[in-house]
């Protein structure tokens, strides 16, 4: 079924991004916290999917800000694993007025990143939160399932759902990090501001930044926290890999224009280890 082939590939995505409208709750200038909700449970996005209560309940246990955890649980700005405005205090599921989601409580540094973040914040420059993760385990049903009208009932947005055909339903997520954004972004290609650029440009950007980050990675001279961020940054990159060349454009559209035949180009994108290309691609720029 092509619903459950979405499942599959939605389950082999390293890094994924997702805003669902989570506002800010507080600001405190004086003790400089800020507090809301990085994203909100049960709500039917564009991509049909819903998180559900309890989905993020594990990474919280294991490498919330009270785990013992060396690589916890960050607070970003716009994803990026390099601009961290403060410390997370609380992490946790929490239902306030009603909707459910990831709820914290960050005190922003007193660095002058952690002093503009909140003063953003208190201007209402910055007004949303999304998350970065990875699906872990969930299930898809279809219109016509008996399940169908029970799930629609707990949505938040049931009215969204009038036009859909199935929804993915994920109960356990692998939470990476809450970021703070001025508006929801579902891409990974914004953060590393390449949109615009020809494949060729792209690749070259991609390929000197592994390059520095996987040279950064073999001194092991900064921190552990430092050392996460480029971590999670090359993982963030590994998926952009996979967009280039599974969707912008496809790998088989690419190998039929250079002249294979569709059986042929068929077969080598289905053969295609991202994995290994990923790894080669640090071992040409190192």
């Amino acid at each position: 079924m092509k619903e459950n082939n979405l499942l599959q590939q939605k389950q082999q995505i390293a890094y994924a991004i997702k805003s669902m409208g989570a506002k800010v709750q507080d600001v405190d200038l004086t003790k400089k916290i800020v507090t809301g909700f990085y994203n909100t449970f049960n709500f039917f996005d564009s991509a049909n999917d819903v998180l559900l209560d309890g989905c993020s309940a594990k990474s919280i246990s294991e490498r919330g800000p009270s785990s013992n955890a060396t690589q916890k649980i960050k607070h970003l700005l716009h994803h990026d694993w390099t601009q961290l405005p403060g410390k997370l205090q609380v992490l946790e599921e929490k239902k306030i007025g009603g909707v459910s989601g990831i709820y914290f409580e960050t005190k922003m540094s007193s660095t002058q990143a952690g002093i503009d973040t909140l003063i953003n914040y208190q201007e209402e420059i910055y007004d949303n939160h999304s998350i970065g993760f990875q699906y872990l385990s969930g299930k898809c049903i279809e219109k016509e399932s008996t399940d169908w009208d029970k799930y629609v009932k707990t949505l938040i947005n049931p009215e969204d759902t009038k036009d859909a055909n199935y929804m993915f339903l994920w109960d356990e997520i692998k939470l990476y990090e809450g970021s703070t954004v001025a508006f929801g972004c579902n891409s990974l290609t914004p953060y590393l501001g390449v949109k615009s650029l020809n494949k060729d440009s792209l690749s070259l950007k991609i390929n000197e930044r592994i390059s520095n980050l996987g040279r950064q990675l073999k001194s092991g001279t900064q921190s552990d926290e430092m050392l996460q961020s480029f971590e999670m940054e090359m993982l963030q990159l590994k998926q952009l890999i996979n967009e280039i060349f599974t969707i912008e454009p496809s790998i088989k559209d690419t190998l039929i224009k250079e002249g294979r035949t569709e059986k042929d180009a068929i077969v080598i994108t289905n053969t295609v280890d991202f994995k290994t290309l990923f790894n080669a691609l640090k071992q040409n720029v190192n």
